[in-house]
């Protein structure tokens, strides 16, 4: 005789266990619902403080506040408003809109700073990253001058790339050198001592020129960190007969000292 199949009742298993949980799950989604409901509609989490680091336009910054202050902090769109920022101020290569709870509203940008600049017209001043930061169409800036660069074929943009290849190394030197300024300016008492102008005709072979004495500083294309800290004390070393100084070659281990009535 065959042995009859067991059947199974399903509705114990759907009472005991499918039921409560979706009871649970609406019940959680329903407490969801509800906090956000409230946080977003309540008067404790609306936006009272607007705190601003890296940016400095007042009137625009009078235009986010007005946007801003007064809205729950939650339905403020984060990344929209950091996109719009980013879009007026070009310059800016980071923005970050924050929220610290419960009412205040954080926004942090970072700026590009110029480091170099190229002689054309007009001129352009550029980032360590070959980014143009500005453009001027007056005097001089007080920055490093880039020359042996082409200059553009019509005009740019500030937050564009400048069009020229090799700018790596010279843009670093350059960002170097502004990192090792003021120690330099004063290595050498009674006149500021400026790096005027980076040959940057030959990557691999760069070389400053120091103002006010025209002193020619050759660094190669590596290690610049280390070589550009050696040059203060070189300079304090040889301020009395700086203006018989023809060049000072840091590549060597040892850097050589060279004048115009000697070979070193």
């Amino acid at each position: 005789m065959a042995k009859k199949k067991k059947t199974y009742n399903f509705w114990p298993f759907f009472l005991l266990v499918i039921l409560p949980l979706a009871a649970i799950g609406l019940s959680s989604l329903a407490i969801v619902k509800g906090v956000c409901g409230y946080v977003t509609t309540s008067h404790y989490f609306r936006i009272r403080e607007l705190r601003v680091e890296g940016l400095n336009d007042q009137r625009y910054l009078a235009s986010i506040r007005d946007d801003v202050v007064g809205s729950n902090i939650f339905r403020v769109d984060a990344a929209d408003l950091a996109s719009r920022i980013k879009r007026r101020f070009p310059n800016f290569y980071s923005v970050s809109v924050s929220r610290i709870l419960p009412s205040q509203l954080l926004i942090v940008a970072r700026e590009r700073l110029p480091v170099a600049w190229v002689k054309g017209d007009p001129s352009y001043l550029l980032d360590a990253n070959g980014v143009i930061v500005g453009v001027s169409h007056g005097p001089a800036p007080s920055l490093p001058l880039l020359t042996g660069v082409a200059g553009p074929a019509g005009s740019l943009k500030t937050g564009s790339p400048y069009p020229s290849r090799g700018l790596h190394k010279p843009l670093l030197l350059a960002k170097i050198i502004k990192m090792h300024s003021s120690r330099i300016r004063h290595s050498i008492s009674g006149a500021p001592v400026e790096v005027e102008s980076i040959n940057a005709a030959d990557p691999n072979e760069l070389s400053f020129d120091l103002a006010p004495d025209h002193i020619e500083v050759k660094v190669g294309d590596r290690n610049f960190d280390s070589r550009i800290a050696l040059l203060p004390a070189i300079l304090k070393t040889i301020s009395e007969d700086r203006g018989r100084i023809k060049y000072i070659d840091l590549r060597p281990r040892e850097p050589v000292v060279a004048t115009k009535d000697s070979k070193k």
